[in-house]
């Protein structure tokens, strides 16, 4: 192959992965916020821990009646299985937009990408776990130190007893919707568009 040759296979090489130095600073600014990602993911997995625990001594703290006892733990076993598969979903998206070099627009757009992955199945984990929720909820009035309250709000509203229960699934289903997506705006989101703003700099460029 002579020089001419060489050449010629230099400029047909694909450049799309190319950056000026200047782009370089631009694409590496995202660091930062992938930083913040990383920590508030640290968070969110702290809380979790604390959220399983806690479900979990639910029953003895209320002293949930005996009948009650294996229906409640087999669907908090089912609850863990779930969990861990929807965490090591999570896992996998995370270590990809973690380990990807933030040297390429390509790198960017895969970080950006797996973000929107990570986002998605947070929030579907969150949306699987409301059923598990309101039956937890709905086991309160069951055991003998939280059932006072509840049963005599129902035994003073016995005519509306159903219409009370649907508001309670309407409400709580809402909060957790509304409590949802605004955590993972704030926790992930925001860094995710200034993620994407780097990415439009770059396309205008």
């Amino acid at each position: 192959m002579d020089f001419d040759d060489i050449q010629n296979a230099w400029k047909n090489e694909e450049t799309k992965n190319v950056v000026l130095p200047n782009n370089l600073e631009k694409i590496q600014s995202v660091n930062m916020p992938l930083d913040k990602i990383r920590k508030n993911l640290k968070k969110d997995l702290i809380a979790q821990i604390v959220s399983v625990v806690f479900v979990g001594i639910v029953p003895l703290i209320i002293e949930l009646k005996y009948s009650f006892f294996l229906a409640y733990y087999l669907l908090y076993a089912l609850s863990i299985v779930i969990l861990i598969s929807f965490t090591i979903r999570l896992y996998v998206y995370y270590k990809n937009f973690t380990d990807v070099a933030t040297t390429t627009k390509d790198n960017l757009y895969e970080i950006y990408y797996n973000i929107k992955l990570f986002m998605e199945t947070y929030k579907s984990a969150t949306y699987t776990f409301i059923p598990f929720g309101l039956f937890y909820m709905f086991l309160l009035p069951l055991g003998k130190k939280s059932g006072k309250l509840l049963n005599r709000i129902l035994d003073a509203n016995q005519e509306n007893v159903a219409l009370i229960v649907v508001l309670i699934i309407v409400v709580f289903m809402t909060l957790m919707w509304l409590m949802t997506e605004g955590h993972v705006k704030l926790f992930y989101g925001k860094y995710a568009k200034e993620i994407k703003k780097v990415i439009d700099e770059l396309k205008e460029e």
